[in-house]
């Protein structure tokens, strides 16, 4: 009763701190949607020459280090910022967090025309192309460069101006209904860059790269197998054999072309975007409390049904999380069991792993499994963060273990032994019922820490609860619904995972066991 009333106590803080939340953020950083074209025409930018970004801010996406290229046209800028996807970043110039915001012309096009108060900067900064990335030395750059050479110019163009247009309806992709006799290629493709590829409703990727490469998959024969990621994980998938092909708003620089051949596609240009002069007076006449409230959650949740992609990504966290825990307690306690006698090889063993896994930041640690240890062999990101996490939570486990059986005086393993107990009914009978006090209250942390530390796994290309409410906002240029509706989530989820092992807590709890089930097998006569 008690823990069903703390976990209700819970759930109403929730409900009170996300009241708070919108009374005191509604209305901030309000986006707005496609100005029209004569509005546009008429903002004036806050910057206009390159000497003007002398001493300001600048971001670019992570994976997109263009330092050296804004340095050549503005020495003194003061500082460089990077974000991991398109929306983070716009919404960070909007709120005045970043001065000016590198992107390529689609994208920025798009971005500006999606929102008022950011307008693009008058120069661009240099002249490019999209690119198709390839693995060094790969033969299917080859095959994939002579099928781009048959399609035809004007097929092209009606794909740009079909993806970068404002009909949303035309927006559709082609189903792969060819037969594939040559295989299947698997694509990695970043998620956030409208119009060049997205998540779509129904959480499908899509857009100018998804139809072009599905276009080249048709006239080869070949089916197409996309996942989406971060858009610094795209080239890292592709070198790491994860993916045959890295597509995603990507300009083939010189510098990447060290790394990864290319598929050049079509003319690209870097461009900045910047502030309006006119973006405070534009903030502050923006629409009212209520009006706000309703257009932003149902762009959030009701638009394309957006719902799904949170249920998606709750079933995601869970599973890692879930597996983790269960995997995690094993795998920890099994390796307790070898190490509680002070066998020296097996505690050096496990106190170098233990050491190693707690040692690094647990991003890096899913990424090194990811896209080095585990580069060769046809597994999931899901899978990975799996296998990571259960380490992590394996070796917090090992360590309250020894914290929670060590605190057990030496005298009740005696006393079970004087009993006739062997040394594994001793330790399973008396000595691990009273440690459970013990290290109880740290496994309950540990799990709420853990469903916490989930949300990195989009880093190994897992759509997570956590990614799901970025793919979201890369849609609405909102942080505001997104992000609340996101940390809400977790509460709940953490609350009743507790809530579950407190219930399971109070089964094993030694103080609630009956006077027969503790003398089973002791005779008392």
């Amino acid at each position: 009763m008690n823990d069903h009333m703390r976990l209700k106590k819970r759930c109403i803080w929730i409900l009170l701190i996300l009241m708070i939340c919108v009374l005191a953020g509604c209305g901030k950083n309000k986006d707005e949607e496609t100005a029209s074209a004569g509005q546009q025409g008429e903002e004036t930018p806050e910057y206009t020459e390159f000497s003007d970004l002398n001493g300001k801010t600048v971001s670019m996406l992570t994976g997109a280090p263009f330092e050296e290229l804004v340095k050549s046209k503005a020495p003194d800028v003061a500082e460089f910022t990077t974000y991991n996807n398109n929306p983070d970043m716009i919404l960070a110039l909007k709120s005045r967090k970043t001065d000016a915001a590198l992107s390529n012309n689609a994208v920025g096009t798009l971005a500006v025309n999606r929102n008022k108060g950011i307008i693009l900067f008058p120069q661009n900064l240099q002249d490019g192309v999209f690119g198709f990335a390839f693995a060094k030395g790969s033969s299917l750059r080859d095959e994939w460069q002579a099928a781009y050479d048959r399609i035809p110019e004007e097929t092209k163009e009606e794909l740009w101006k079909k993806w970068t247009g404002s009909d949303e309806a035309a927006k559709t992709l082609p189903e792969q209904d060819w037969p594939g006799t040559q295989g299947t290629v698997r694509v990695a493709a970043c998620d956030t860059l409208e119009p060049m590829s997205y998540v779509g409703e129904g959480g499908e990727l899509k857009g100018f790269d998804v139809e072009m490469i599905l276009l080249l998959a048709k006239e080869l024969d070949v089916h197409v197998e996309f996942t989406g990621m971060e858009f610094a994980a795209i080239l890292s998938s592709v070198q790491a054999d994860k993916a045959d092909i890295g597509i995603g708003s990507i300009i083939a620089t010189d510098e990447r072309r060290e790394s990864v051949d290319f598929v050049d596609y079509y003319p690209a240009a870097f461009v900045l975007m910047v502030r309006t002069t006119a973006a405070e007076t534009e903030e502050a006449s923006s629409g009212g409390f209520w009006s706000s409230i309703g257009e932003s959650f149902e762009k959030t949740f009701i638009r394309d049904d957006r719902w799904k992609l949170f249920l998606e990504g709750i079933g995601t966290t869970l599973l890692i999380t879930i597996l983790s825990i269960l995997f995690g307690t094993v795998l920890g306690f099994l390796v307790f069991m070898l190490c509680r006698k002070g066998n020296r090889v097996a505690n050096g063993i496990a106190g170098f792993c233990i050491w190693l896994v707690q040692g690094m930041p647990v991003v890096v640690l899913l990424m090194i499994l990811y896209y080095i240890i585990f580069s060769g062999v046809d597994i999931s990101g899901t899978a990975v963060s799996i296998v990571g996490f259960t380490m992590v939570f394996g070796a917090g486990v090992f360590g309250m273990l020894k914290v929670g059986v060590g605190a057990i005086d030496k005298g009740q393993t005696e006393a079970a032994y004087a009993l006739g107990y062997t040394d594994r009914r001793a330790f399973f009978r008396v000595v691990f019922p009273q440690a459970l006090p013990h290290f109880m209250p740290s496994y309950k942390r540990s799990i709420t820490e853990l469903i916490k530390a989930t949300a990195i796994v989009g880093y190994v290309a897992v759509q997570d609860l956590t990614k799901m409410g970025d793919l979201i906002r890369s849609r609405t240029y909102e942080a505001f619904f997104p992000l609340i509706a996101v940390a809400v989530i977790y509460f709940i989820l953490a609350a009743v995972l507790t809530w579950i092992v407190n219930r399971i807590e109070r089964c094993v709890n030694p103080k609630n066991r009956k006077k027969s089930a503790m003398l089973k097998g002791v005779k008392t006569k």
